[in-house]
């Protein structure tokens, strides 16, 4: 593991900002640039309108878990095209051991620092799923870059892989339906124990990339983390953004989205909190705590983040053991169990409902990964009896 730190650092230090000329166009997205000095390697690209071969850029490297470059790119065109970013996406890096997509890190560090002016303090690194794993394992072992977005998923769980006394600030994005909603919650009251620098923005969403709108709310607030360091603060920018962010409040009002709404008004009072006067905010915040709709609405959440946690545990223990033994498969107490579930689904309670959503994911991406193991493998048992759990998915 030092190895590989050492060698992302050295490399990141020694080639950061040098000149460099670039032949692609402006604007569009570039899918399959070939990386020097690596073959078989290449990455998607995109030069927002604003970039010039004479000046530093800022850059987000991005991590896609299935190595699709263009698609990586998509969901932050707009935040590229706000704050003058470079994309750039490997189309190689996806859901494998570490030290592969370290390994092709390198090379993709190599390549962009030899061929673009990079602003030093302006690096950022994302990903989605797998690839947010991997982006804050990066920074966590280089610390040389500002800001992570980490899109449904979190850490690797590895001790060098995890934030701890690093200078980079850390957003997390998640739907509620994500099968790792749970997980992204955790980490928030993980981070904020050990004060590190860092939020989490949720939405509706599924388990995929955020839309580009969720993206480039990642970015603003990476932006006004950036601001509150400059010296004076530039407080037109600054004011600008907090009006764009008291906006979310009254739409979340509106549209009677309690937890979204109590989650953007605990954002702004820590983020805003001896800059600006946030008398009023706090005022808001209290009294939202305080109703009845919202109480209500977090014991919801926090009754099915519970039973969620218990069911995936006895269900991934019961999936391992029939995996290992798929002829002794026991379907009707599958069956029966998948059955609660169903039971949720139809109840007035959209926190249930989620759960239920996350849960039945969960299985799916679980068998899925297993059926991909067994692709050079000689178990026709075993994927039998994943096709047919997925089936039975499918069904219900």
């Amino acid at each position: 593991m030092k190895r590989d730190c050492l060698c992302l650092f050295l490399i990141l230090l020694s080639n950061i900002a040098l000149l460099g000329q670039t032949p692609h166009k402006k604007g569009e997205v570039h899918d399959s640039v070939p990386v020097n000095g690596a073959p078989k390697e290449t990455f998607a690209l995109y030069l927002p309108l604003s970039f010039s071969n004479q000046e530093l850029s800022s850059i987000v490297f991005v991590f896609d878990p299935a190595g699709r470059g263009a698609a990586g790119i998509q969901p932050f065109i707009p935040a590229s095209e706000k704050y003058g970013h470079i994309l750039i996406c490997s189309n190689n890096s996806r859901n494998a051991p570490y030290e592969r997509n370290f390994t092709i890190a390198n090379n993709l560090f190599n390549h962009v620092f030899s061929h673009f002016n990079i602003k030093e303090d302006e690096m950022y690194a994302s990903g989605f799923s797998g690839g947010s794993r991997l982006a804050s394992a990066i920074a966590s072992l280089t610390n040389k870059f500002a800001g992570v977005i980490g899109c449904g998923a979190g850490f690797s769980g590895i001790k060098e892989h995890m934030p701890a006394a690093h200078d980079y600030a850390y957003v997390g994005l998640c739907g509620n339906r994500d099968m790792n909603y749970k997980e992204m919650v955790e980490n928030k009251g993980f981070l904020n124990l050990i004060n590190f620098n860092s939020t989490l923005i949720t939405f509706d969403e599924e388990h995929q990339w955020p839309p580009q709108e969720q993206i480039l709310r990642a970015f603003d607030w990476l932006n006004l983390q950036k601001l509150k360091k400059e010296k004076p603060i530039p407080i037109d920018k600054f004011r600008a953004q907090y009006v764009k962010d008291y906006e979310l409040v009254t739409r979340f009002r509106a549209e009677e989205r309690l937890l979204f709404e109590a989650e953007q008004l605990e954002r702004m009072i820590k983020d805003y909190k001896g800059i600006w006067d946030i008398d009023s905010i706090e005022t808001q915040y209290t009294r939202l705590l305080k109703s009845k709709p919202l109480k209500r609405k977090l014991a919801q959440l926090g009754k099915t983040l519970e039973q969620e946690r218990k069911w995936v545990m006895a269900w991934d223990k019961r999936l391992r053991e029939d995996f290992a033994q798929p002829q002794k498969v026991n379907w009707e107490w599958w069956k029966k169990e998948l059955g609660k579930l169903d039971k949720l689904k139809d109840k007035d309670n959209t926190e249930a409902q989620n759960m239920v959503y996350r849960i039945r994911f969960d299985l799916f991406v679980r068998l899925y990964s297993r059926k991909n193991e067994l692709i050079h493998a000689q178990s026709s048992a075993q994927s039998t009896f994943i096709d047919r759990f997925i089936d039975l998915l499918k069904s219900d």
